[in-house]
């Protein structure tokens, strides 16, 4: 898939994160567990505890750069 954004052809792509699978939505569970108790409504902008899950966890792999992670996380757009 590919978009057009000032003139320029972008691509969209999947990458595969080293992490097994359970780890990740055990950090999903934390942190949707985490939302229910300080009360954040349904449906609310940002993303969902998985999505969120992921980008924290490609920030401890990767070390990279906040703005990049959230960015390919689909934040800010």
């Amino acid at each position: 898939m590919s978009a057009t954004t000032r003139g320029f052809t972008l691509v969209t792509y999947v990458a595969m994160l080293d992490i097994p699978r359970h780890v990740v939505e055990f950090l999903a569970r934390l942190q949707a567990a985490h939302r229910r108790r300080i009360g954040t409504p349904k449906g609310s902008p940002g993303l969902g505890p998985f999505r969120q899950a992921v980008l924290v966890l490609r920030w401890f792999r990767e070390r990279g750069c906040v703005h990049c992670l959230s960015r390919d996380a689909g934040m800010g757009e």
